[in-house]
């Protein structure tokens, strides 16, 4: 619809691009069953803090919003002891039902929501259904995805070396 070759993509240059490696590895890591207790919050709160560094240094339009929604889940996650609150209400929503995980508490990367939960405004509370599909996110999420499709749409349509110049 908004044109713009995919191929130009190729072509944006990102500076400390391993530090948002990194912070993917880390945070993927943290799901890692056999991980003891302490390290998947530790390793998702860094993971966090390694791609804000990464969006801090590439101050383009679209990763400042990808890095505004990177810093609300960061703040969310940090402040409840590096686990992402999720909201019951939004779990019912979307049709999913509490995990034991999270009734337990033993889930890495996430915790049910209490009253006592810091900064509940920026949970996974926001419950969607797309077709077949349902699910939770965050506003941060929200607005990291607003960010990535600006920042893909806005690379389509960079002009490159072979597009012509205007004369004028």
């Amino acid at each position: 619809m908004r044109g713009g070759r995919l191929g130009r993509l190729a072509g944006v240059s990102l500076r400390r691009l391993p530090w948002l490696v990194l912070g993917v590895a880390f945070v993927l890591a943290a799901q890692l069953a056999w991980l003891p207790a302490p390290a998947p919050p530790i390793l998702t709160s860094a993971g966090y803090l390694a791609a804000l560094a990464m969006l801090a240094a590439n101050r383009r339009p679209w990763l400042l919003v990808v890095g505004a929604g990177a810093a609300l889940n960061a703040a969310a996650i940090i402040a409840n002891g590096g686990r992402m609150p999720v909201s019951p209400r939004a779990l019912a929503i979307a049709g999913r039902p509490v995990s034991r995980a999270l009734i337990a508490g033993t889930d890495p990367r996430h915790l049910l929501e209490t009253p006592a939960t810091l900064l509940r405004a920026l949970d996974d509370r926001v419950a969607f259904h797309i077709g077949s599909l349902a699910g939770i996110v965050s506003p941060g999420d929200l607005l990291m995805a607003i960010g990535v499709a600006g920042f893909v749409q806005a690379g389509m349509n960079a002009p490159s070396s072979d597009t012509p110049r205007d004369p004028r």
